[in-house]
């Protein structure tokens, strides 16, 4: 049982006991002054975005998924018209930004490291340093001291969970030497270098890859818009169906193939695909061998966080021979989050996909080839055709069997597929980088 004092003239508008344990906990643990978040910090309040203002290009939007467990993505962003920018908050290089909310999301922390435009929604909180070193508080908050208090200030009951502002501040901060937070900016910045080269690498694959198949000088203009003949149309009448730029791609796909500078293939003609397992919620433990979910992959590398589910050992024995993964899998997202596809390298951890991961083994084709290709828009423009569902989107598993695939000769997949392991690598480098920065920040305050 933990145990706290606290005056009554020292109460906010919050009187349960976790609250005041966490905080005066921290305090204990640091051991040295300290000062509040509040006093070092500025909160500029941001605000969301109507729905009817996104588009597909324009000023990137900052939502909770960009904010991940290490470095904020901003790939896979939404977009607000350019004269609309202005009516929103935007980020500052050096800005923190926490989650403030949602089940398994919330408190994740990232560091603003770019000089673009943007804006932030309401979900993502900006704290602006003012009084101290972003690096070393972004550091700071990542630790185990910083974990620990933003888990804990959450206020709301299951599914509703919130981060305020007005308790953030409360934060107790260590005050360290110039020189240590120093140590602290140089270790999270040689990461961020790390990262924005793997980022690079990463880039550069995937432009060799659409140069090769022809697909590099390709122009979508968004039609809000268009008609089809009724002769056209198939088994399915939704608009987003018959999307002029699906038949474009396609077309491009097919006249490509006829120019020899690929074969089409379906995909389950170039590797075995396996589809997860679902386990009942009694199966689940806090820790043990992980049971990856669609929110665990991505096409840069595997996602774990708070949220991560976890299976004992003795029931991965039994399930290792048919759904275990190994080195070279690629692991595709059917469900969801459609048409992801991510490489098990050598340091994957034991793994049992769920029913909304497919597996698949490549036959000849270089993995790294082929999970960038999946991840292109060659078939990312096929698997999104393809889509059923509205709340929660699938996509067939026949339909995934038959996704043509188009394959260069092997000294080209060579070449395409070097590229993305010098990005995972360098990807790799950037997390090591940031761990030992944290590592760093909890050594000092002990």
């Amino acid at each position: 049982m933990h145990l706290a004092e606290i005056k009554f003239k020292s109460l906010i508008d919050r009187v349960d006991a976790n609250f005041y344990v966490s905080r005066l906990g921290a305090i204990q643990q640091l051991h040295q002054q300290y000062k509040n978040l509040g006093d070092l910090c500025n909160f500029p309040r941001s605000k969301t975005p109507p729905r009817d203002l996104y588009f597909r290009t324009g000023i990137p939007v900052i939502k909770l998924k960009n904010v991940s467990n290490y470095f904020l993505q901003l790939k896979d962003t939404d977009y607000i018209p350019q004269s609309n920018y202005s009516e929103f908050v935007q980020p500052k290089r050096g800005d923190i930004l926490i989650t403030a909310t949602g089940e398994g999301t919330i408190g994740r922390v990232g560091i603003f490291e770019n000089d673009i435009k943007c804006i932030v929604t309401a979900e993502v909180m900006i704290v602006r340093p003012r009084n101290i070193n972003p690096y070393f508080l972004f550091a700071y908050l990542r630790s185990s001291y910083g974990r620990y208090q933003l888990e804990r200030f959450a206020r709301g009951s299951t599914g509703q969970t919130h981060l305020y502002s007005k308790d953030i501040a409360l934060i107790p901060v260590p005050q360290i030497s110039e020189r240590l937070q120093k140590e602290i900016e140089e270790l999270v910045k040689k990461a961020h270098q790390r990262k924005r080269l793997a980022d690079e690498k990463y880039e550069e694959a995937n432009r060799l890859l659409l140069k090769e198949i022809g697909l590099d000088n390709l122009v979508i203009i968004e039609q809000k818009a268009f008609e089809v003949k009724f002769s056209e149309t198939k088994e399915r009448i939704d608009a987003d169906y018959y999307k002029p730029e699906y038949k474009t791609i396609a077309d491009l796909l097919q006249q490509n193939e006829k120019r020899g500078l690929f074969k089409l293939q379906k995909l389950s003609n170039v590797c075995m695909l396996k589809k997860g397992i679902e386990v009942g919620s009694e199966a689940y433990t806090k820790e043990g061998v992980l049971f990856l979910r669609v929110s665990n992959i991505s096409e840069t590398g595997l996602t774990e966080g708070e949220s991560s589910e976890y299976i004992t050992p003795y029931l991965f024995e039994q399930l290792r021979e048919e759904y275990g993964v190994r080195e070279n899998d690629i692991l595709y997202t059917k469900d969801a989050t459609i048409g992801i596809a991510l490489v098990v390298d050598k340091d994957f951890p034991k793994a049992i996909p769920s029913m909304g991961v497919v597996r698949l083994r490549s036959k000849e084709v270089d993995p790294y080839y082929l999970a960038l290709v999946l991840n292109s828009i060659a078939c990312r423009s096929q698997s999104g055709r393809e889509v059923i569902g509205a709340v929660i989107k699938h996509y067939n598993f026949t339909k995934l069997k038959n996704l043509l695939v188009p394959i260069v000769p092997k000294q080209k997949q060579e070449n395409i597929a070097e590229l993305v392991k010098q990005s995972f690598s360098l990807r790799k480098e950037a997390k090591q980088l940031l761990e030992e920065a944290i590592k760093r920040v909890e050594e000092i305050i002990e």
